[in-house]
């Protein structure tokens, strides 16, 4: 397995258009800790929110994880699904071909983007990430911006699985979110050891409301000055 990063000090200008639309699909991300409500912006990045579509209606974001967690930074998920059954606890999620970069809504607090990998503006396939903070100055600027293609509707559940342990158990898991407290009342692994699979901080399922009518946002002109951030991709 190849671990591929990308990161760069960025000083810049930028502008998005303000865009409004009256359909907006909208998603249930189903977690061990209740469900995060995220609606996607299916006109501004109508082949992103297609592809995540796709992934979701295969089966391929069940039972996966998240599987890296940076508080001020971002929540990431879609690379890797539980595998209980198999020689190890995880397995990578089965890439589909990679996508065009839809760049246009700026990286801020919980907006949903696409990972990718450095020096490819297109090269998301599965993983994404929730920005957990206002990160445009950085992420809007660098190989061809991150594309944004949804926004977490309620917190209160991203912010439960924050407040869970964040533990290095090495390799593209060194920043893996797991419970703090297991279901027995017994602490959570520190290290990897101690992992089991009701550790992680699972995606049951991402459920599909099509029928939703919610605005898309917009973005205003902006100076934008960055600072190094990572965003990683692991593929094989």
């Amino acid at each position: 397995m190849m671990n591929r990063y990308l990161g760069a000090i960025l000083v810049g200008a930028i502008s998005a258009t303000v865009m409004e639309s009256d359909a907006q699909t909208k998603v249930s991300i189903n977690t061990n800790f209740g469900e995060i409500p995220v609606v996607l912006f299916d006109e501004a990045a109508p082949n992103t929110v297609a592809n995540f579509l796709s992934y979701i209606n295969n089966g391929d974001y069940t039972d996966t994880i998240f599987h890296r967690a940076i508080v001020g930074f971002v929540l990431q998920s879609g690379g890797f699904q539980l595998s209980p059954q198999g020689p190890t606890l995880l397995a990578e999620v089965v890439e589909q071909p990679a996508i065009v970069n839809e760049f246009s809504i700026s990286n801020t607090r919980g907006t949903l983007a696409m990972a990718k990998l450095g020096g490819d503006p297109d090269s998301a396939t599965s993983q994404w990430f929730i920005n957990l903070a206002d990160n445009s100055s950085n992420l809007d600027n660098q190989n061809g911006g991150f594309t944004v293609f949804g926004e977490v509707e309620d917190f209160t559940v991203v912010d439960e699985i924050l407040a869970q342990n964040i533990i290095n158990v090495g390799g593209v898991f060194s920043d893996l979110p797991v419970v703090e407290t297991r279901a027995d009342g017994s602490a959570g692994p520190v290290d990897a050891t101690e992992l089991v699979a009701t550790d992680f901080i699972q995606i049951h399922s991402i459920t599909v409301d099509a029928g939703a009518s919610v605005p898309e946002p917009g973005s205003a002109c902006m100076l934008a000055i960055g600072s190094v951030g990572f965003l990683l991709r692991r593929r094989r």
